[in-house]
């Protein structure tokens, strides 16, 4: 009988070297051990200063150095830049400290203009240029040594405090406590954003940093030169010895690369054929087009269950199954094996299980749903939860047990028919052919319990009117971040449309017609009203959608607001420099979205909308806490049709306003059991 793999050793650190050239064509400088990014290079995001003749970096628009930018602010923020600068006389050099030896010799830290402080002092006393002060051969001076941080690999430019220039600042606005003791938990200051140090980290993190940093090179897109600055200096401040191996925070700017990058790490060494044989598989591995997860085995203790679910995830992954059907299948084998336990030689051999304890095992599993009913029952507090938790199978990610719900009930007994039906030669084989699930043992799929919304008289998913004015409430939409954010959820709210739909709307998707509306006293007078023209990507037609002029008010703020954050996607007189540019284009740099053609990601309205109700509590009709789980995109196209049926509006008038090709469509938000 074929038994699962054992997990493959760490790969020696002689294979672990990265591809040096490939590297060096992108920043890496090995003497010193440095990252380096070129101004105006393709593969990272910073950009030359406009202004002739600055060397300094600019990270954002409107692309001037944070030094220019500051006198660019400071004269009115004129329109036409480039003009701006030609009037504005040349900045004053950068100045590095701790980055260049004096040119004199001495072993201290240069100025901008290659001196140190003390031969820049005589110079300027005895009148000389540098080249003259240079030429009258001023023997070097000693040194203070490094600088007495121990994450700083600066030069001290303090004799008797031994600190470079910056810890010397940050020292002195402290109130000047114990120096060593300062020292030891001082944080690293890198003043260069284009120049990122190694040298302060260990050699095998070295490595690591290198390897996670050309795997995203090679990935594509533009890498941040501040992500990866912030990212080295936390592993500094922290003093990790192996990035693998290190607990970072599960979420933060700062560490967003360090996740990356330790994410990478066990994947680059990877074998595509032998991965679905290890107790964790990685998706990724076993097909590129998964771009995480994993499913773990880890707990079957049955290796027979544990060949055959491996055997089935790697033609699941063959066939390019969804990652959440690949991660049932470690739910499916989990379960069995769990109930295996209880069975005289826990199941160790499939011809010891038979038909007999297939059918216990979905007795077994059919008795876990009460508990899981007890389990959601009870407190926090309450020690019989515990107990009841005991029976259920615990959570890889600690938050607590599985719980099997009638729609899992009926996955979990299906899936592992499955599994079995895909083994069932190799069962046979091995004298189990009577191990396995008829079609007729699977439970039916479970209907979908609709009282509670039969009750309220709305169709399913659409939000009572109670909860829909709170979140429409204006003290509540305060709480949303001004500018893109709240322009994009609120019209989620008010217009009704797919989420889809809304995250493509295009910049010029407000179009105003002009109507003949007949007064009571017959005068006839033409107003304006506004429209939203958007793409059905549903039928492919196009729609156009009448609003309110609140509607519109909403919309022409976001075009305002984009207008003034990102004016580098407009020309001078206000139009879009592309056609094709979004009302709501993500901020991502690239070359794809450099005119603002690209929608946020699926998921970001829903992030959004989290992490909004997390600041206000939303009550139903009756005063009681309302689930915030049942606020989601789509459930505000389900409330603007259900709300405009109970006030009355007509089915064929409804059905156009929804864009629905079938009447029935319509016709679920018409319940008779709602008073009307």
């Amino acid at each position: 009988m074929t038994t699962s793999a054992p997990l493959p050793a760490p790969a020696p650190a002689t294979e672990w070297e990265p591809d040096w050239d490939y590297l060096a064509r992108h920043g890496l400088d090995r003497s010193p051990l440095q990252l380096c990014f070129p101004l105006g290079a393709d593969w990272h995001l910073l950009r030359r200063c406009r202004h002739t003749g600055c060397d300094r970096p600019a990270t954002s628009w409107p692309w001037l150095c944070h030094r220019c930018a500051s006198d660019w602010r400071e004269a009115g923020a004129p329109g036409d830049i480039d003009s701006w600068c030609a009037s504005t006389p040349v900045p004053f050099a950068r100045r590095t400290y701790a980055e260049h030896r004096c040119r004199v010799g001495c072993d201290r830290a240069a100025e901008a203009s290659g001196l140190c402080k003390s031969c820049a002092s005589e110079r300027r006393v005895l009148g000389l240029t540098v080249e003259a002060y240079l030429a009258r051969g001023r023997a070097p001076r000693p040194g203070f040594g490094k600088c007495l941080v121990r994450v700083c690999p600066r030069m001290a430019v303090v004799r008797r405090s031994r600190l470079c220039l910056p810890h010397q600042r940050q020292w002195s606005n402290a109130g000047t406590p114990d120096r060593e003791a300062w020292a030891l938990t001082a944080a690293a200051i890198y003043t260069s954003v284009d120049v990122v140090p190694l040298t302060d980290l260990a050699p095998l993190v070295v490595v690591q940093v290198l390897r996670g940093y050309e795997a995203q090179l090679r990935q594509g897109g533009r890498i941040s030169p501040a992500q990866v600055k912030s990212a080295v200096r936390w592993l500094c401040d922290h003093t990790v010895d192996d990035l693998a191996a290190a607990e970072l925070p599960p979420k933060g700017a700062t560490t967003t690369y360090l996740r990356l990058w330790q994410q990478t790490l066990p994947l680059l060494d990877a074998d595509p054929a032998t991965e679905h044989m290890r107790t964790l598989v990685r998706l990724p591995i076993l097909n590129p087009r998964y771009k995480g997860g994993s499913v773990d085995l880890r707990d079957v203790h049955a290796p027979w269950v544990t060949h055959l679910a491996q055997q089935y995830l790697l033609r699941l992954a063959a066939a390019g199954a969804s990652s959440a059907r690949l991660m049932l299948v470690g739910y499916a084998a989990r379960w069995f094996a769990m109930f295996l336990r209880t069975l005289p030689g826990e199941g160790r051999r499939p011809g010891d299980v038979g038909r007999d304890g297939m059918l216990a095992y979905l007795r077994w599993l059919t008795h876990r749903a009460p508990d899981t009913s007890d389990y959601l029952l009870l407190n926090d507090d309450d020690p019989v939860r515990q107990i009841v938790a005991e029976r259920l199978l615990p959570s890889r990610r600690a938050t607590g047990p599985l719980l099997v719900t009638p729609v899992r009930h009926y996955e979990l007994v299906k899936m592992l028919r499955e599994v079995l039906e895909h083994g069932r030669a190799w069962l046979a084989d091995n004298h189990a052919a009577d191990v396995h699930l008829l079609e007729m043992d699977v439970p039916p799929y479970p209907e979908r319990d609709d009282t509670a919304s039969e009750l309220e008289g709305r169709s399913q998913d659409a939000l009572p009117e109670q909860v829909f004015l709170q979140l429409m409430d204006e003290r509540n939409l305060a709480l949303l971040p001004a500018g893109t954010r709240r322009n994009c959820v609120e019209p989620a709210m008010r217009v009704g449309r797919r989420p889809w739909e809304l995250r493509h709307l295009e910049f010029h998707c407000l179009h105003w017609h002009d109507i003949d509306v007949e007064d009571p006293d017959g005068t006839v007078r033409r107003r304006s009203y506004p429209f939203l023209a958007y793409w059905m990507q549903k039928v492919r037609r196009r729609h156009k959608l009448p609003l309110h002029p609140s509607d519109a008010e909403v919309i022409t703020r976001q075009q305002d607001h984009l207008r003034h954050e990102a004016p580098h996607l407009f020309h001078e007189d206000g139009r879009p420099r592309s056609t094709r540019m979004l009302l709501f284009p993500t901020p991502r740099r690239s070359r794809a979205n450099a005119l603002g053609e690209r929608p946020y990601d699926s998921g970001t309205i829903g992030y959004w909308l989290q992490t909004w109700l997390d600041q206000f509590a939303v009550t139903d009709e009756h005063g009681k806490p309302f689930d915030p789980a049942r606020v989601f995109p789509y459930a505000f196209r389900h409330t603007y049709a259900q709300l405009r049926a109970d006030a009355g509006v007509p089915l064929d008038i409804l059905q156009v306003l929804m864009a629905h090709q079938d009447p029935s469509t319509t016709q679920v938000y018409y319940r008779p059991s709602h008073p009307r």
